[in-house]
């Protein structure tokens, strides 16, 4: 029933919407009919939707919070504005308005009940114009976005945290890509005062530069898109608008960004107010195993050491924490996962791109927070172990030492040089083609460099190929360090090669299959470049392509 407003601008119905809006905004007085209040029931998926008056309603999907609407009945149409989401719809009266649809619902009368007096929105108030305030969310000023957010109007709330989550991370952005160094020296070939003036060349050397230039605003740009913790003053403010909010989900949104601030425990009581003001069962759930602890239980501490025995929590993607010897947990899955100390926290690694993150607690527990296991609270059970202590691997960084990229060939010839990031991107550019066997080479040179990203795409090109001579290879790598510390061995070690290999025969047995119509048909069809593994998509973030 609801429609979201990016997707009706995407398409381009910015007429249609702010014509639908605006009958919204039309005052209860001027529909004809009385309005049929009490609470309506969908017949297929439980959902009810209660209606208060003639303008205030409030729909109830099974296991999410409720969403306030601000109503408008045109005739047989009512016409509905969700003040938490920012949407629009429109359902048809039938049956003397006791029953609602539109094309996907049918709500029946289950319960009548009075209409309560129709609610009187303030003069010039977001509610007063709903139409022409939930259309300018999308483009309303952060003040704007304030002022309908002290009005109650959760969807301008959650306006307005966006627009400091996305100044925040342009601002990260920005910073990543400045370059502290200073700015290289104009070539004598550039210089038209110069004996060495030479228009192509100057033109080569401004490429190899622009080349230089974008591979390190990419490498930067990308991994700023990670969650950017917002500034002081915009979390003291996010913090004292949820205390103001009646309803709706903002609240758990704002818990969301206090708690990757580190503020654990204004993001415990933003939870537990989305839990018993805006009733949402999820923020409920999360809030549950927080709610009893008291701020010395909820206050982090520096780690300085890896934890030791198993640790449990109520949810979470990792409920279970079994840290054993080395930093090594296992997953769960038949596979390993490595844990190490930086900066105080506890970071282990995983396919998807980044790390779960662990903070240690006062009371010794520990805290997810990433966005996999935010508000997950892991208690240690069992008797103390004792752990060998972490294995320290040596890494080389991926450097940008490769501004040719982007011309035909550039790649193979940086790496014939001996440059790594030329490896990794001809390595790239085969796997994205679905010719792994061919990246595998490209792979393994940056891999017995000790680059972490070229040992981990070396081990997603056996998943794909199942070529047993690559993890032998891999071993090898490792076996020649003499010291266990080159990061072959960690990938090694944390990598289920019996499930990867099992996945690398179900999809050549697929690739197979789809390949046998073609071969009847005497067609010879190319094969479809599939997504990027997991793998890869982290060391192409990582390398800035």
């Amino acid at each position: 029933m609801t429609v979201s407003l990016p997707l009706l601008r995407r398409h381009g119905w910015r007429t249609t919407l702010f014509t639908l809006l605006t009958a919204v905004s039309l005052p209860a007085a001027a529909a004809t009919q009385t309005m049929v209040c009490g609470m309506f029931v969908s017949e297929d998926t439980g959902t009810t939707l209660t209606l208060h008056s003639a303008n205030e309603g409030v729909r109830q999907i099974p296991g999410r919070a409720p969403e306030p609407y601000v109503l408008s009945r045109l005739g047989d149409e009512l016409k509905l504005a969700d003040l938490d989401n920012g949407g629009v719809g429109s359902l048809t009266l039938e049956d003397s308005g006791r029953r609602l649809s539109d094309r996907f619902n049918t709500y029946r009368l289950q319960k009548a009940a009075s209409c309560r007096p129709a609610a009187m929105f303030p003069p010039g108030s977001c509610r007063a114009e709903i139409g022409t305030c939930l259309n300018d969310t999308l483009f309303a000023s952060n003040d704007r976005l304030r002022q309908w957010c002290r009005e109650d109007v959760p969807a301008a709330c959650k306006r307005l945290l966006a627009n400091f989550q996305s100044e925040a991370r342009e601002a990260r952005t920005l910073a990543a890509t400045q370059d502290d160094a200073p700015e290289l020296p104009e070539p004598e070939v550039c210089k038209p005062a110069s004996a060495a003036y030479d228009q192509a060349a100057c033109l080569e050397a401004a490429r190899d530069a622009m080349g230089q230039a974008l591979a390190k605003a990419l490498l930067g740009g990308l991994s700023a898109a990670k969650a950017s913790p917002l500034p002081a003053a915009q979390l003291d403010e996010i913090t004292t608008l949820c205390r103001a909010q009646t309803g709706g989900t903002f609240c758990a949104n704002a818990a969301e960004a206090l708690w990757d601030a580190g503020r654990l425990i204004p993001a415990r009581d933003a939870l537990q107010r989305a839990c018993t003001v805006g009733k949402d069962p999820r923020a409920c759930e999360r809030a549950a195993p927080l709610s009893t602890l008291d701020a010395r239980a909820l206050t982090p501490v520096a780690a300085t050491a890896l934890p030791c025995g198993s640790y449990v929590a109520s949810q979470g993607l990792m409920d279970h924490l079994p840290f054993g010897d080395g930093g090594l947990i296992d997953s769960g899955f038949g596979g390993k996962l490595r844990a190490r100390l930086v900066d105080g926290d506890i970071r282990v690694r995983h396919d998807q791109g980044d790390d779960f993150v662990f903070k240690r607690l006062a009371n010794g527990n520990l805290i997810g927070m990433d966005s996999w296991n935010r508000f997950s609270y892991y208690e240690r059970t069992g008797e103390a172990q004792q752990c060998s202590a972490p294995v320290v691997f040596v890494e080389t960084p991926l450097p940008q030492d490769c501004p040719t990229l982007g011309r035909e060939g550039g790649a193979q010839a940086c790496c014939a040089a001996g440059k790594l990031q030329g490896c990794n991107a001809a390595g790239h550019q085969l796997a994205l083609r679905n010719r792994w066997a061919e990246a595998a080479p490209f792979y393994r040179t940056l891999c017995t460099a000790g680059v972490r990203e070229g040992c981990e795409n070396l081990a997603t090109v056996y998943e794909h190929t199942g070529d047993e001579q690559l993890p032998a290879q891999m071993a090898s790598i490792c076996a020649k360090d003499g010291k266990g510390t080159h990061v072959a061995c960690d990938v090694h070690a944390t990598r289920n090669w019996g499930l990867m290999q099992v996945s690398a025969g179900l999809e050549q047995i697929a690739e197979r299959m789809a390949a046998e119509p073609d071969a009847e048909a005497g067609d010879e069809a190319p094969a479809e470049a599939p997504v990027p593994a997991k793998n890869s998509k982290s060391s192409t973030r990582k390398s800035g392509h």
